[in-house]
């Protein structure tokens, strides 16, 4: 039986991006609802760095603090290359509040979002999955299963998700941050090809005696990008991109699915596979290898939405773009999109308004990640750019962990500029 409800707006998928949007909702005492499939936040996810632009639009919703108490900031970011650094970007240099990376899980990420969206009287709808989304002209109707989970099978027994009861949510419009499977990009029929030929990471986070920098560093070998991130409390992080077999597994999944995998199916996922990746590429780690607390094989897409939306049905963050692993670029500036799209809705309540406003969303969205992923090939060097950074540019873009005006004074540092 359908349980008949009313919200002006539904966001779909409660990761980083949903939840700012629910924060800039709440914030503007705007009528809204939370879907999320999951039972909860993240375990596990790839995504852990927060750029200083993201720190500021923190701040406005009031959880900044609370980010920086929980992560490791990062001053710079390094550029290696057989085993010595060809380029370091100086973020303390950047005129900003926040002139660092700030480093923490995101699962981390979302319990402060959570919390903090609780303190203003608002929650996710938990294990509510939207299944379909019609336009009626006025309202859209979504069809949202409420899931339970519960124990079946005799042999063996495994737990099932199952639909406790069925709803029909009447809203005026719909913010698609629903990741990578989007329900709000299925039925808007909007493509979502590849913009570039996917990668495959063996990624490992252990914990180490060794006095971690507080830097980031890219590792550039035979054509392949391999990442190093310091963590909180001891931790680090590393992905080492292996070569593009044909795999198992599926590709990243920022729908509360990306969850370790056993090492028996996974060659590549053991420690001694581990210690031969750093030999080869990072002599100069010389920490110990105390826990492997996450080890993964992970398939990282390239894509980006030829649309951010229409009518009543707009994305912000994985829905729209997934982006190469290094840079977080999806989950940083899809929070920033978030917030433009309930800016835009909170222009007035009249459709016409509100339709207006909406009118250059995608436009402004798309011309920002070409210069983002340097689509348009706008980048350019000067006789100052280093050689090595001018042959190995394609590597460096999209990888560099920075957005908005501070990616272009990062580049501005090692003689990359966009032409006017």
């Amino acid at each position: 039986m359908f349980n008949h409800k009313k919200s002006d707006i539904a966001v779909l998928g409660a990761g980083p991006v949903g939840l700012i949007a629910a924060h800039a909702l709440s914030d503007r005492n705007m009528d809204y609802v939370l879907l999320e499939s999951a039972q909860r936040t993240h375990t596990h996810s790839y995504a852990l760095a927060l750029h200083p632009e993201t720190m500021a639009l923190l701040d406005t919703l009031g959880v900044a603090d609370q980010v920086l108490e929980r992560s490791r900031a990062l001053k710079t970011v390094a550029i290696y290359a057989e085993g010595e650094c060809k380029a370091t970007l100086d973020y303390s240099k950047l005129p900003v509040k926040y002139p660092f990376l700030s480093v923490l899980r995101q699962s981390e990420l979302e319990n402060i979002l959570v919390d903090a969206l609780h303190a203003k009287g608002h929650k996710p709808q938990w294990h509510h999955r939207a299944r379909y989304i019609e336009d009626e002209g006025d309202t859209l109707n979504i069809a949202v299963d409420r899931l339970s989970e519960g124990m079946t099978g005799y042999a063996v027994a495994h737990m099932e998700t199952q639909i406790d009861k069925i709803f029909e949510y009447h809203t005026h419009y719909v913010i698609g941050a629903d990741g990578y499977d989007s329900t709000a990009r299925r039925v808007t029929g909007i493509d979502f090809p590849e913009i570039a030929p996917a990668t495959i990471c063996a990624v490992f986070e252990f914990e180490t005696n060794a006095e971690l920098p507080d830097e980031m560093r890219l590792i550039v070998k035979d054509n392949k990008t391999h990442t190093f991130w310091p963590m909180p409390n001891g931790y680090c992080r590393w992905s080492f991109e292996v070569p593009n077999i044909e795999s198992p597994f599926d590709s990243l999944d920022k729908d509360h699915q990306l969850v370790q995998q056993s090492h028996r199916g996974f060659p590549l996922l053991n420690q001694k596979h581990l210690e031969a990746f750093l030999a080869e590429n990072a002599p100069w780690f010389e920490g110990s290898i105390e826990r492997i607390s996450w080890q993964m094989m992970v398939k990282f897409e390239e894509r980006l939405a030829r649309s951010f939306g229409k009518n009543r049905i707009w994305l912000a963050g994985d829905s729209a773009h997934i982006t190469p692993p290094a840079g977080m670029l999806s989950m940083n500036v899809g929070m920033h999109e978030a917030v433009d799209l309930v800016e835009r809705l909170a222009i007035g309540s009249s459709d016409e308004a509100r339709q207006a406003a909406l009118a250059t969303y995608t436009a402004d969205r798309l011309e920002e990640w070409a210069n983002l992923l340097d689509l348009d090939h706008h980048l350019s060097d000067s006789s100052a750019t280093d050689p090595w950074i001018h042959n190995h540019k394609d590597a460096i873009v999209g990888n560099i962990p920075a957005s908005g005006d501070s990616l272009k004074a990062l580049l501005a540092q090692i003689q990359l500029t966009a032409a006017a």
